[in-house]
Formats: C-alpha cells, sequence, structure tokens
C-alpha cells in the first residue's frame, strides 16, 4: 500500500510517525472545541426561563376619571436544576410594572403587619387581617424538582414601607408528597402545613408605568424555588383604571432576578375601550 508524500511548511518530507502524531494532535484540538460548543449549547438550552400575562376587569374605562376593577396576573418560572442554592435555581426579585393609568388606593382597605400573618393558616390570617384582604390566588412551588408543591395566596394591604404602600403576599402550602390543598372558603380554611410570607413595595417607577410592585429577598423567606403565581387583586377601589393612552392600550411588565444576579423581562399589552 503506498502512503502519499507529506511535507512540512519548510518543503521537507515528514515521516510518517510524524505525521501521524501531528494527525492525533489536532484530532485532539478538535475534539476539545466541539465538547466546549455542546457545553455552551447545553447551558443556553438549560437557562431559567419566566413568563407574564395580565388582564384588567372590565377592559372598558373612562378616559380621565378612574374606575374600580380587578387586576389578574400569571407569573411563571420554569427551572432546568431548581434549588435555592443552585445558581440560576431560583427567583429571587420580582418586580411588576404597572401601566400609569392604573391607581392603587392602599386607604380602600384596612393595613395588617406582617406580624400578624407570619406562621398562621388561612383561618387565623383571615381572622387577625380580614378587612385587609385584597386579592386571592394559587401558588406552585417545586421541592427542588422532586415534588410540585401546590398553595393558596392571599394578598393583604400593607402598613407603609420608606413611605410607599405595601402589599403582603401571604402563601400557604402543602409541603409534602402528595402535595394537596383547596383554596376555597379561606376564612374556615386550616389546610396545609407550612406559610411563606413576602411583602411587596408598591414604588415610583417611569413612564409608561405608574408604580413598580418590587418584592425581593424571596429565597430568604421560600424554602424551595417558586414557580407559579396566579392572583387577581379585586377589593373596591384599590384598584382602579383609566383609558387614556393615545393607542388605548394598557401596558405591564415583570422583571425576574434569579439567584446567580442574572434576569429575564417580559412585557405586556392589553386593548382598553373608552366608556
Amino acid at each position: 500500500m503506498s502512503t502519499a508524500r507529506v511535507e512540512s511548511r519548510a518543503g521537507k518530507p515528514l515521516k510518517e510517525a510524524e505525521y501521524m502524531r501531528i494527525r492525533r494532535r489536532y484530532a485532539v484540538i478538535f475534539a476539545v472545541a466541539a465538547a466546549g460548543a455542546l457545553a455552551v449549547a447545553g447551558i443556553a438550552v438549560a437557562a431559567t426561563t419566566s413568563t407574564f400575562s395580565f388582564k384588567f376587569s372590565p377592559s372598558t374605562a373612562p378616559k380621565t376619571t378612574f374606575k374600580a376593577g380587578g387586576l389578574f396576573t400569571d407569573l411563571e418560572t420554569h427551572y432546568t436544576n431548581p434549588g435555592n442554592n443552585v445558581p440560576g435555581g431560583a427567583v429571587e426579585r420580582t418586580q411588576i410594572f404597572l401601566d400609569k393609568n392604573f391607581k392603587i388606593n392602599p386607604n380602600a382597605a384596612a393595613k395588617c403587619a406582617s406580624s400578624k400573618l407570619s406562621g398562621k393558616t388561612m383561618k387565623q390570617a383571615m381572622a387577625a387581617c380580614g378587612n385587609a384582604l385584597v386579592g386571592t390566588g394559587t401558588a406552585t412551588a417545586t421541592a427542588n424538582g422532586l415534588f410540585e408543591i401546590h398553595g393558596c395566596v392571599l394578598l393583604f394591604n400593607g402598613p407603609l414601607k420608606n413611605n410607599h404602600p405595601t402589599l403582603n403576599v401571604f402563601t400557604r402550602v402543602q409541603a409534602s408528597n402528595p402535595s394537596n390543598i383547596t383554596c376555597t372558603n379561606p376564612a374556615n380554611n386550616s389546610q396545609g402545613n407550612a406559610t411563606i410570607l413576602l411583602t411587596g413595595e408598591l414604588k415610583p417607577a417611569t413612564s409608561p408605568y405608574g408604580k413598580v410592585l418590587d418584592v425581593n429577598h424571596i429565597t430568604q423567606a421560600a424554602s424551595f424555588p417558586l414557580e407559579v403565581f396566579k392572583t387577581t387583586i379585586k377589593k373596591g377601589n384599590y384598584i382602579s383604571a383609566r383609558c387614556n393612552a393615545a393607542d388605548k392600550t394598557w401596558r405591564m411588565k415583570t422583571t425576574w432576578t434569579y439567584n446567580n444576579n442574572k434576569s429575564a423581562t417580559v412585557s405586556k399589552t392589553q386593548p382598553c375601550t373608552v366608556g
């Protein structure tokens, strides 16, 4: 069998053994490069992702004056490797930006301090702060991927913090497998075996937003990564809206900051009608 003549850069022929060593060396280099590319691709695929949607009802509102209504929001986060101690495996902060044509009236309900809610059941929380209730909902968390934890959310109007209104986000969960809990009739509901209590501070925001509900230090309060929060705020004129934008559109966005300091933002819109 004949062997092709191979020359070095100097034009001199290479011995066959030397030629094979060079081939093996380049094969190793290409293999390492390919492995690196696959690793980077894997990281991109494995990134934590979050989604957001909202709906204000009714969608018909006056142009200049505010009309009371209800605000539904759905925040969801999906992890490939969940865990409070895993970088990127948990949400640390959530900032929900409200359209400047939405208005929050903290005087529409009583105010309840978080100390009255800590460690309480839904029944106990309602007995202590029922007059401050401004919203309800459901939530899920992940037991670091082992099983899904289900919970019930109660939103209570809170006292001022840094001269800003606050919202106490009370979540009662069943942190065992199977995680079964119903959220009906919270005033007489003692289900669940753990309580997560978060506080959102309602801060000023720049146009086209008016306020941002800033919920920080989530992993300090929640032992497991939070996945889904679906809530509706509705209590008299606690939240109201007008259809004042030139394009008759309401705007909201949510920014999530994960426990690796990376963040993601999702913006959404809803058309409104003047009436």
